[in-house]
């Protein structure tokens, strides 16, 4: 963007004005502009208006002492009508009056960034009328804070129209109007305008004719004035002070909040951890039944094998009795052998049902044992539920306590109870149906030790009536069978080892559970507590705080009174706003008819300027037809010239060579 100085020499050379020293100078010092004591002509104040309707880097403008002409005062003031970044103006000395004055008026009513206005030892209270004009802008003015107008010859009617100013003005801080001639009924208007303007904190009055009694009333007014802005300054301090106590207060809620929810999330991811961890325990107990089952059904397969070997045994038997009669003698032997074999059978037998009832009771006093933990884990389970009523009361005590203080935190903390009793519901469940599983575990084990010990006395049954019938190949199949006995038993001893083992792994897992389920509630324990302790600290500083508030509710009470009447005010000056804006609408309107009349004079103008350069046009080329005629002319009248002066020339020489000889002769001869 173009400085203000090349700015000034282009509007300059556009307008045929010339570049004024001072000016340039002036121009260059940057956002400054001090042009006091110096002449300006009409045509500079013109591009300087120019240049304050598009520049927005100045804030500062001084034309005292310069003694400017009207037009070039309005000028410029036309330029600060649409300026945004002056914010001060000084136009001391000038003798500012009549047309002028309404121009500042103009000014005051349409520039809204102007703060400081220095109109000092000029002619404002000549004119009476631009004087008011001037009085109902600054009423209407919304952005000045500082007015001079010392030495301007306003008298008792001027202090009347500038208290009818200051009572519709709002925002106006200091006034001086030293040195004039208001007289003590200009000041009476004063201290009346005063007692309905709380904006204005300093008035300067010396040399103005006025009783030392009034002035001290106005002091008084001023000081009242002064207090009043004092304490709106601290009302609105210490409103914001509250506020930023308040969103510090709503911070730390938040952030409380924002770490019961971690912890609540934490606990869930931990919940969900350990649901994850059980189903993938149960999975594995799911596969090892699977196995089992499939070694039962392989032993079952086994025993049908067995039973059909036997079976086949027991016709070869049959064949071989018809065969070999001649062997009862050797028979009646063998059935004496068998008979001690099967006496020290029965003794194997009962070794062996007196270890299987010893085993039995092993196993009994196993879930004996697992029954007493299975009690002790109810009665823990009964404990945390204890300590879960005990966290139900503290929630709801917890509650009662933080419903004064935030209804989204009271529906934060029930959500995360209710969340929180859904996981020790389902704890409880996952418990119970674990207890369910393993009693179910213990009594299908029970019954399958009860099953094989029925089937080793059916097959001990048989095998005794096989051992009656066979006789020979008994022995070799009773070491066969003794052997499977082995094996079997030393199947059941593993299996039975192997379920102690998964039923003890089992119950180590949910004793480690409860305690971290003890953690994780005392760890919310001590959440809640924290919780307590900070919604009694803000419990006590919100009563601070309502107290506070309650103090300021008095105060704006007192404010809303005065500002009821600045609305009144304000409406006033708004309807006399519209009546203005109404008149400059009619004369907008007036003068959009003379600018559209205007324009058509300009469009017939223009026509009549376009035929007149179009004959214009024809008449320059006729003329320079008729150049170009005369100048052939002219060349033909110089070449018969030149002719002429060659012709001439030429007997000149002609007769200046026949004289010659007959001069020479006569000479001779005298």
């Amino acid at each position: 963007m173009a400085s203000t100085s090349e700015l000034y020499k282009q509007l300059s050379r556009k307008y045929n004005i010339e570049v004024q020293d001072c000016v340039k100078d002036a121009l260059d010092q940057g956002d400054i502009w001090d042009l006091s004591n110096h002449t300006l002509s009409v045509g500079s104040c013109a591009v300087l208006g120019k240049i304050m309707q598009i520049s927005s880097n100045i804030t500062k403008a001084s034309f005292e002492d310069c003694l400017l002409e009207e037009d070039g005062i309005k000028s410029i003031l036309l330029g600060l009508c649409g300026n945004a970044s002056f914010k001060t103006v000084s136009l001391k000395g000038n003798n500012i009056q009549g047309n002028a004055t309404h121009a500042l008026a103009k000014m005051l009513r349409h520039n809204s960034a102007l703060t400081r206005l220095s109109l000092e030892w000029n002619s404002l209270g000549v004119c009476s009328e631009s004087f008011a004009a001037f009085c109902e802008a600054l009423g209407s003015n919304s952005t000045l804070q500082y007015l001079d107008i010392r030495s301007n010859q306003l008298g008792a009617d001027a202090a009347v129209k500038l208290g009818q100013a200051l009572m519709r003005n709002t925002c106006l801080l200091v006034l001086d109007v030293r040195w004039n001639s208001l007289g003590g009924s200009g000041g009476k208007a004063l201290l009346e305008s005063l007692r309905h303007n709380k904006s204005l904190t300093k008035l300067s009055l010396i040399g103005n004719n006025i009783s030392n009694d009034v002035i001290g009333a106005i002091d008084n007014q001023i000081a009242e004035n002064c207090r009043t802005e004092a304490m709106s300054r601290e009302y609105t301090s210490r409103t914001e002070i509250l506020h930023h106590q308040l969103e510090q207060h709503e911070r730390y809620s938040s952030q409380q909040i924002e770490r019961l929810e971690k912890s609540l999330s934490k606990t869930d991811l931990a919940l969900n951890k350990t649901i994850k961890d059980s189903t993938f325990h149960v999975g594995q107990l799911e596969e090892e039944l699977r196995s089992r089952k499939l070694e039962y059904e392989a032993l079952e397969a086994k025993l049908k094998l067995v039973s059909s070997a036997l079976k086949l045994s027991q016709e070869r038997i049959y064949a071989l009795e018809q065969r070999n009669s001649s062997l009862d003698d050797e028979l009646q032997t063998c059935q004496k052998e068998a008979q001690i074999q099967s006496n020290k059978d029965k003794e194997v037998l009962e070794s062996a049902k007196l270890e299987s009832n010893q085993e039995i009771r092993s196993l009994q006093a196993v879930i004996t044992k697992l029954e007493a933990q299975v009690g002790e884990l109810e009665f823990r389970c009964g404990n945390q539920k204890a300590q879960i009523l005990d966290l139900k009361e503290s929630v709801c005590s917890l509650q009662s306590e933080v419903k004064g203080v935030r209804i989204e935190c009271d529906d934060l903390v029930t959500a995360e109870t209710g969340r929180y009793k859904e996981t020790v519901r389902n704890l409880e469940q996952h418990h119970n149906a674990e207890l369910q599983r393993v009693r179910n575990e213990h009594q299908q084990l029970e019954g399958e030790l009860r099953e094989r010990i029925a089937n080793m006395d059916t097959r001990r049954n048989e095998a005794e009536g096989e051992v009656a019938r066979l006789r020979v190949q008994l022995s070799t199949e009773h070491t066969t069978s003794q052997a499977q006995l082995i094996a079997l038993k030393h199947r059941l001893k593993a299996e039975h080892a192997a379920v102690v083992r998964g039923l003890e792994e089992r119950l180590n897992a949910l004793e480690e559970n409860r305690n971290d389920a003890e953690d994780r509630l005392r760890s919310q324990i001590t959440a809640n507590t924290a919780l307590t302790a900070a919604n009694a600290k803000l419990n006590t500083q919100i009563h601070a705080i309502n107290n506070q508030l309650t103090e300021l509710q008095a105060e704006v009470n007192g404010k809303a009174l005065e500002v009821k009447a600045a609305e009144t005010r304000v409406r006033a000056e708004v309807k006399e706003q519209l009546e203005e804006l109404k008149r400059e609408r009619e004369q907008t309107a007036q003068l959009n008819e003379t600018i559209m009349k205007l324009k058509r004079t300009i469009s017939e103008k223009h026509i009549e300027y376009d035929s007149k350069v179009h004959s214009l046009e024809d008449e320059l080329r006729r003329v320079k037809d008729h150049v170009k005629r005369k100048e052939e002319e002219l060349q033909k009248a110089q070449e018969d010239e030149e002719r002429r002066v060659g012709m001439l020339h030429s007997a000149f020489v002609s007769y200046f060579n026949t004289s010659s000889p007959t001069k020479t002769g006569h000479a001779t001869g005298k």
